[in-house]
């Protein structure tokens, strides 16, 4: 999720309601589990690391936007044997891997790199309203960290940001702006917005439609590669409206192969 979804039916319930995110951080004695649960995904990545080597990684998909997304967990073992530090997820790895499996790997990385315990995020992210304002609400841990306006976009609030976009460069703008643990949230805030576009269109109807109807897109992410773009669909009533607020945690961690690493 998301892209260019204007080829799907508009969501005539779209503007009262509210995307809502939830990522957990569950430090091992050796590695981490990251979950991630919202509207249009429920799947989690386990990262073991022996020194500063990742020496396994697994991923569970439960629920998940495209057919063939679930091939993207063997795709995330190419991780192993790689340095364990954040950078080392960079931008170039998505094309062949799940945006958000990657994602949550390399949050997980950065709050291992910063030696950081367990800990939850929660995202709240209301549907545009009629002036093409967004609110969002970021809490970590049960404590208040982020409050964002935006209109079309770009921030209005907090003040200080005004005029800055979402995407173009937000990212280097974040690491450049923010110290390591605050610049996370900034990059868990804007990927919510991301995926929240999927809110206005009806993304998960009885009639599914095609990856490679999208091929502005190719490459984008694993569903979007290789022979997934030519061979995925939509799947269907995988959507969940989650505006009256998260279901309680209930999910276990994937158990990573390598379990004397």
């Amino acid at each position: 999720m998301s892209g260019n979804l204007q080829h799907y039916p508009p969501n005539p319930a779209y503007g009262t309601g509210v995307y809502r995110r939830r990522i957990t951080f569950t430090r091992r004695a050796n590695g981490i589990d990251v979950a991630l649960l919202d509207d249009y995904h429920d799947m989690g990545v386990t990262l073991i690391v022996d020194g500063q080597v990742i020496t396994d990684a697994a991923a569970r998909m439960d629920r998940f936007p495209k057919t063939s997304c679930p091939g993207a967990i063997a795709a995330l073992r190419t991780l192993i044997g790689r340095p364990a530090t954040a950078l080392a997820l960079s931008a170039e790895d998505r094309g062949g891997q799940c945006t958000h499996l990657v994602e949550l790997a390399r949050l997980g990385l950065s709050r291992l790199v910063r030696n950081e315990g367990s800990g939850i995020v929660e995202i709240a992210l209301a549907d545009r309203d009629g002036m093409g304002e967004q609110r969002l609400a970021l809490h970590q841990d049960g404590k208040p960290a982020l409050a964002w306006v935006l209109r079309d976009e770009t921030l209005v609030e907090p003040a200080e940001h005004r005029g800055q976009g979402l995407f173009g460069g937000f990212i280097r703008w974040v690491h450049a702006s923010f110290p390591a643990e605050e610049a996370d949230l900034w990059r868990m805030a804007q990927m919510a917005v991301f995926v929240a576009r999927g809110r206005a269109y009806v993304v998960d109807s009885h009639s599914p439609r095609r990856v490679a109807e999208e091929p502005s897109r190719f490459g984008a992410c694993f569903s979007y590669s290789g022979a997934s773009f030519e061979t995925a669909f939509d799947n269907t009533g995988y959507v969940r409206d989650f505006s009256g607020g998260l279901p309680p945690m209930r999910h276990a961690a994937p158990e990573p192969a390598n379990q004397g690493a």
